[in-house]
């Protein structure tokens, strides 16, 4: 019995060119609405926050793993640093995932039920607006499907490539965050399960695949053996003592994941409807026993392993958790459901999803200034602002470029984005957060410190250059677009000019 990808030995040309329209509409369509919609919201803290670290190109932070920001060190490097090409990245990553389900796809279904296992997933959250923040739990979306399509792969052919090939992409999941164990756990659950394995385990694959993870794992494992902090105190400090705190945490995340399925539910039961009068030999194959227990495992394993390490390590999860973990329950659904899909089906779907797209595009720019009127998810927070006013003071008073930045989160992370010098962040005013910080590198470039000036936490770790070489003034600073003025937000800017020796420890660590 064979776990092998089947794929015709005359690969139908429609199909390939379905999948690619299909990914080329998901990249457009969600590019265009975080244009129109995010326009007036600057980008999220994740995204500048992997900015920040990608400058840097460490072998780990002090929060996640660094292959994310790898990826985003790669992406600028051919892309200009501005919002589009942040959310271009967001959704090609998506695009990347979904044409991995795709190809896991080809071994239970042909034709349209193949391109509609793709098509639903347009209808689950994870993969549209939780998609647009590009972080740790979004990248996945992309290597969670490459890692499950690369172990079917070395499961089949059990040559070499295929397990170097396997060795890294399962790196790459565990370097852009831990998490990615659950969907190691689930390989190997799967190879188990697997009437074919003791053939598979016969064979040099599966140890060459771990061979190659282990090497590309060991310089950030050497890392995070002298970092200060890193990701484990970070994972740690997830966990809470109380067991009903963490029962209610787990029951919020399950009823956010079967709430957020409720498009996907609908457009399952109306296939069931639409397909129950067609013949047996309209209907997918039934798997073999192999194939079953490999869908079954890839489908529901990684949600319910997710609810039992939570439950039994103590940990809080929030629904940002499940945007990998459901990438296969549209194939899952038509082959258990045995839904028979023909092209009109496809086509129906096709225009709801088309027509419902344009309908978002339609109300974006509307949305997007209630946002902005009503400072929903910070949207009226002036990142882009601040970095432009205080990069132009810093020119002015100290005249040098801007190279380090510090102070309230949001501000801080911003300018390294928005600033034209791009500094990076020296974060929470601590080198255990930003070890690329010493105090040579703080002499040399000097500091910006900018406080919301409510903040008294920043306020009082500006405090500490009081003596020094500076230059303080206040600023006052409100968005304003398509006609709407967000509120205002009032600041404290400190510069600590080079030359001087800096204290590097803060007073008070920010938590985590």
């Amino acid at each position: 019995m064979s776990i092998a990808i089947r794929v015709p030995l005359r690969r139908s040309d429609g199909e390939i060119r379905d999948i690619l329209l299909l990914l080329a509409a998901h990249v457009v369509l969600w590019t265009a609405f975080c244009l129109l919609y995010l326009a007036p919201s600057d980008l999220q803290n994740d995204m500048t926050e992997a900015f920040s670290w990608a400058q840097e190109m460490p072998l780990g932070t002090y929060k996640h793993p660094p292959f994310y920001a790898w990826v985003v060190h790669g992406w600028f490097s051919l892309f200009p640093t501005v919002d589009w090409a942040f959310y271009l990245l967001s959704t090609v990553n998506a695009a990347i995932g979904l044409a991995a389900v795709w190809a896991i796809a080809g071994r239970y279904l042909s034709g349209p039920a193949r391109l509609a296992a793709v098509l639903l997933l347009e209808a689950l959250p994870f993969v549209t607006v939780q998609s647009l923040n590009f972080n740790a739990n979004s990248v996945l979306l992309s290597l969670w499907p490459l890692v499950m399509l690369l172990f079917l792969r070395v499961f089949d052919r059990r040559d070499l490539v295929s397990a170097l090939l396997l060795g890294l992409a399962a790196a790459a999941a565990m370097l852009s965050k831990y998490y990615s164990g659950i969907i190691l756990a689930c390989c190997l659950a799967a190879a188990l399960a697997h009437p074919d394995r003791r053939r598979f385990f016969a064979s040099p694959a599966p140890y060459a695949a771990i061979v190659v993870f282990l090497a590309a794992m060991a310089p950030h494992v050497l890392w995070h053996l002298h970092a200060a902090i890193g990701p484990l105190q970070y994972m740690a400090s997830k966990s809470h003592p109380d067991p009903l705190r963490i029962l209610g945490k787990a029951g919020i995340f399950v009823a956010g994941c079967v709430a957020l399925h409720a498009l996907l539910g609908a457009a399952v039961a109306w296939l069931w409807r639409h397909g129950r009068t067609m013949p047996p030999e309209d209907r997918p194959a039934v798997p073999s026993t192999g194939d079953r227990r490999t869908l079954a495992t890839f489908a529901v394993g990684p949600f319910l392993l997710t609810v039992t390490i939570a439950l039994a390590f103590k940990v809080k999860i929030v629904t940002q958790f499940a945007i990998p973990i459901f990438s296969l329950s549209p194939l899952a659904a038509i082959v258990w459901l045995q839904l028979a899909v023909d092209r009109a089906a496809l086509r129906r779907l096709a225009l709801v999803a088309a027509i419902g797209g344009l309908l978002m595009l339609s109300a974006a720019p509307f949305a997007g200034a209630w946002t902005l009127r009503h400072d929903i998810e910070h949207a009226a927070e002036p990142r882009r602002l601040v970095a432009q006013r205080v990069t132009a003071l810093w020119h002015q008073q100290v005249g040098t470029p801007l190279t380090i930045v510090a102070g309230s989160e949001s501000y801080a992370l911003g300018a390294t984005f928005y600033s034209p010098d791009h500094p990076t962040d020296f974060t929470a005013f601590a080198p255990a957060y930003a070890p690329w910080i010493d105090a040579d590198r703080l002499r040399r470039g000097g500091l910006a410190v900018i406080c919301l000036k409510d903040d008294d936490w920043c306020l009082g770790e500006a405090a500490k250059y009081q003596g020094l070489d500076t230059w303080r003034t206040e600023v006052s600073v409100a968005k304003r677009l398509r006609g709407v003025t967000g509120r205002a937000f009032d600041f404290v800017v400190v510069f600590v000019k080079p030359g001087q020796t800096l204290p590097t420890e803060p007073i008070r660590l920010r938590p985590f």
